[in-house]
């Protein structure tokens, strides 16, 4: 096999096979014609493409290499999450696609279990388990700095109703981690979803439901419990872009293999115009009160369009194998779960120095860096708190 191989222009490396791609046709119809094919990576290397195969009767191990270009995306994202929170110059556009963007990520990166136990084993230690230590966490801080460091000496809320309103995630408990919550029942639906019909009556009921909390309100003791901010409603919102995410694991090798040409440039280019069209003509898409703007066709649009913006800019950046961008996408957790914190400080800093908005985007960039440190600190010492507990499925 290995002659063969070479034959065809490929070079035998260990477990790994490095195809040319002249040789990439021929090498296909081996495939076809014999070689039984796990699974397929190909990144971007000078003029080559990884290839990893396994064969009939071959002592190999698939390969567990990360793609990189999926690491790009999710570090991209998060800084876009971080520019967002701090309200500044044309954000109206970033929240076209920023969190849908994020859905669609999770989507994609999402599969079902075969077996309901490893299931809610994961949910539990790798979305749970970091929603509760760092929501408790900023319950604390909240806590803390409300008595010991500000004027009214306000004492924190009543955990008993803190943790209330995180076990039905609202907003005032969860914050930013709404997200994680949010993806939690995606997850679930996804589990317990048997065929894609389902999935589509899902699809249309839900964007029904977001259309209901956004065009409609009543009021109950005062209340208007349509507008609040609570992460299970947002379920709406979110499940079209989660959705559309796991349907394109389908075309996981075929978006792996794709190679960034001077076509890409020009889809970039219409991408980021009908973002620009759709955050123009409607509003803020504030999916965390289940807010999509006032369009929902601008908004599944320019989510969409706006995923593919970051794909296709982080097709072009996935020959950069930086290990900082793998430890901020893997420490996207902790960057959201106190990326505020941070942001808050900023903000008087910016306003004793009269720094102006456009700076923001750098600060961003700042954040996000800031955390490299303590994701590696907490990825060698604390892994659980960012979901990485290891699942033993034997």
């Amino acid at each position: 096999m290995s002659n063969l191989l070479d034959n065809f222009g490929a070079s035998r490396e260990q477990n790994k096979f490095i195809c040319y791609p002249e040789a990439k046709p021929k090498l296909s119809n081996l495939l076809d014609n014999g070689a039984s094919r796990e699974r397929i990576l190909t990144s971007s290397m000078d003029s080559t493409s990884l290839v990893y195969l396994s064969f009939p009767n071959a002592n190999t191990k698939e390969s567990s290499a990360r793609l990189n270009w999926v690491d790009w995306m999710k570090a991209i994202g998060i800084g876009l999450i971080v520019y967002g929170h701090f309200f500044s110059l044309y954000d109206i556009y970033v929240y076209v696609f920023n969190v849908p963007l994020f859905f669609l990520i999770s989507g994609f990166l999402c599969k079902k279990e075969s077996a309901n136990r490893i299931f809610w084993k994961k949910i539990w230690y790798n979305l749970v388990i970091p929603l509760l230590i760092i929501c408790t966490m900023n319950y604390l801080w909240s806590g803390f700095k409300g008595y010991f460091l500000s004027s009214s000496h306000s004492l924190p809320e009543n955990p008993l109703l803190f943790y209330g309103k995180l076990f039905i995630g609202i907003h005032g408990a969860v914050g930013t981690f709404w997200f994680v919550y949010t993806l939690i029942i995606l997850k679930i639906v996804l589990q317990y979803t048997r065929t894609a019909y389902v999935h589509i009556v899902w699809f249309l009921l839900f964007l029904f439901l977001a259309y209901i909390f956004n065009n409609y309100d009543y009021e109950i003791m005062g209340k208007h419990p349509l507008k609040i901010a609570w992460s299970i409603p947002n379920t709406f919102v979110s499940y079209p872009f989660f959705i559309i995410g796991h349907f394109l694991r389908r075309w996981k090798d075929n978006l792996s293999c794709y190679q960034a040409n001077i076509y890409t440039f020009y889809w970039i280019a219409i991408s980021l115009f009908i973002v620009f069209f759709c955050g123009h003509n409607h509003k803020y898409v504030y999916l965390y009160i289940c807010g999509y703007g006032d369009n929902l066709i601008l908004y599944l649009l320019g989510g969409l369009s706006g995923s593919v913006f970051i794909f296709l800019i982080s097709k072009l950046l996935e020959k950069f194998h930086w290990s900082i961008i793998a430890d901020v996408s893997i420490g996207t957790t902790l960057i959201l779960g106190f990326h505020m914190h941070i942001i808050q400080i900023i903000q008087i800093i910016r306003h004793f120095f009269n720094i102006p908005s456009f700076a923001d985007f750098v600060f961003s960039i700042i954040i996000v860096l800031l955390f490299v440190p303590i994701i590696r600190l907490c990825k060698r010492y604390a892994p659980i708190i960012m979901g990485k507990y290891r699942i033993k499925t034997g």
